[in-house]
């Protein structure tokens, strides 16, 4: 039980806490399904007949709480958020990014919530998530997109618009550049029609 080798390779499907992320995968998807089945009669958690059997075999009678889906999307999502805390994992940012802070329910676009873009100075544009039910809003801000139809030595259409700032188009990805690339196939260089 000696010291690891510091040769080893590191294995790519060795994942650190891969239960605790699983448990956090599950939580926010059935917290998706259950916010996305429709409201009406059906939203309800319907109730097992051994619950039914007792309660009219009992003395004392108790009223049963029932509880919509949006109340038990909500526990996930809690309980999703105390499991990440506590275990010290962090949860992913494009999962935290349709979360409402205020009320702990699952943004869908035109179903639990509202997106705008809007213009801002800092960043070319925003993107607003609004919550319908909390009415809490979040700002996320966009990346440019690059007009192709536009010269790139021509003015921006921002300094046209009476802005102050006139920013710099931003280059393409690199998957979109033509770097000149080299691809090899054990010793033997690939032409570039073949990539």
């Amino acid at each position: 039980m000696g010291k690891k080798n510091k040769d080893n390779i590191p294995n790519p499907n060795s994942v650190g806490n891969r239960d605790i992320i699983q448990r956090l995968n599950f939580l926010y998807q059935a917290s998706v399904l259950l916010n996305g089945m429709t409201a009406g009669p059906s939203s309800q958690v319907p109730s097992s007949p051994c619950e039914a059997n007792d309660a009219q075999n009992a003395p004392k009678k108790r009223k049963k709480k029932v509880v919509s889906t949006s109340d038990l999307s909500r526990s996930y999502v809690d309980t999703m958020k105390a499991v990440g805390q506590k275990t010290n994992v962090k949860i992913d940012p494009t999962v935290k990014r349709v979360i409402c802070k205020g009320c702990n329910v699952v943004l869908v676009p035109g179903a639990s919530s509202t997106v705008r873009v809007k213009n801002s100075t800092s960043h070319r544009h925003l993107i607003i998530h609004t919550c319908k039910s909390c009415r809490t809003s979040r700002r996320i801000p966009a990346p440019p997109v690059l007009d192709v139809n536009e010269p790139q030595g021509s003015a921006s259409g921002s300094a046209q618009r009476g802005q102050k700032k006139s920013h710099a188009p931003r280059l393409p990805p690199h998957f979109a550049r033509d770097l000149g690339h080299v691809a090899f196939r054990g010793n033997e260089r690939l032409p570039d029609a073949i990539l």
